[in-house]
């Protein structure tokens, strides 16, 4: 994921993040305080972060309707795993106009907080600079917002207010037409024509060459992932993606002496304490929730995709 969002110029970019509402039907009438939305509304929240592809990397639905995309961020797994330490990986680290970094990020609207691990566009974009930049991002964030729209016109269960009586079986739906929208783009992926695909990412042999692309790519990544607590999604791991792969069986070649000569990443980056204990909690926090590192991150990745602003741009301008 890390490697082909850096073609498309965020570079250490896990893909979008947002959120949408799934309608409740039959909602009881005591819950309407927790499931009502301000639109008026009964229903659960869904989070899902999606590629180019629309393939889900992260679900987590169930949060009460009343709720914003701030509380059931904190809420959610994917950023509980975060705050622990857990997730994502220090390992592999990233270059943005000409600084290295080593916390990955999302790319989310306006109404989220300003963390270092999220990278909303500029609130007031005065200058040119900030104005290509929100153009771009708001181009990236489409992915999760085209997701939505799929799934409510390849599924007609997820375009109707649900009527089931229990929120757990209102969970169960929807993960389930996720899962199957999943195997739905794992069997057709190989015929997309993204801009990585259509600028050389096949091989001689005719298969995709990037990784996971096809079913057998997305097997690969998939097995990689790791699944939230109650998102019944898989998260990506970035880690894998760029790091090194250790060394298999076999006769040792050329090839796999200079292999061996560069060992595998450490599961914990220099200076990162050990994840699980209350020291990466409270170091996993201030790191994700420094109001400085996401200005200077998003600032770099301004200067960045203004450098390169012409190729960048390119597939978004009609």
């Amino acid at each position: 994921m890390m490697e082909h969002n850096a073609e498309r110029g965020f570079s250490g970019c896990m893909d979008s993040l947002n959120c949408t509402h799934l309608e409740w039907h039959q909602c009881p009438t005591g819950m309407a305080g927790a499931y009502q939305s301000r639109k008026g509304s009964r229903g659960v929240v869904v989070e899902a972060v999606c590629d180019e592809d629309l393939w889900i990397w992260h679900l987590f639905v169930g949060a009460p309707g009343s709720l914003n995309d701030i509380n059931v961020l904190n809420q959610s797994p994917l950023y509980l795993d975060v705050t622990a330490g857990r997730w994502p990986p220090r390992s592999v680290t990233f270059t943005v106009n000409g600084i290295t970094c080593t916390l990955p990020y999302y790319l989310v609207d306006g109404i989220f907080p300003r963390y270092a691990v999220l990278v909303s566009p500029h609130p007031m974009p005065m200058t040119d600079e900030a104005k290509n930049f929100n153009r771009l991002q708001e181009a990236f964030l489409k992915d999760v917002e085209r997701l939505f729209g799929v799934l409510t016109k390849r599924f007609h269960i997820a375009l109707h207010p649900g009527r089931y009586r229990f929120v757990k079986q209102l969970i169960i739906a929807y993960k389930a037409v996720c899962i199957l929208h999943n195997m739905c783009v794992e069997s057709r992926r190989d015929g997309f024509l993204t801009r990585r695909r259509g600028a050389g990412g096949t091989n001689e042999g005719g298969d995709t060459g990037g990784e996971g692309e096809g079913p057998a790519g997305a097997a690969a990544a998939d097995a990689r992932g790791h699944d939230g607590n109650n998102g019944g999604a898989v998260v990506g791991d970035a880690a894998a993606a760029g790091g090194p792969a250790p060394g298999g069986g076999g006769a040792a070649g050329p090839a796999d002496a200079v292999g061996a000569a560069i060992p595998p990443p450490a599961l914990n980056a220099v200076g990162q304490p050990p994840t699980g204990g209350m020291v990466a909690v409270i170091d996993a926090w201030g790191e994700t929730r420094n109001f400085t590192e996401h200005e200077q991150l998003r600032a770099d990745l301004t200067a960045h995709v203004w450098s390169d602003r012409g190729e960048l741009l390119a597939p978004y301008v009609v």
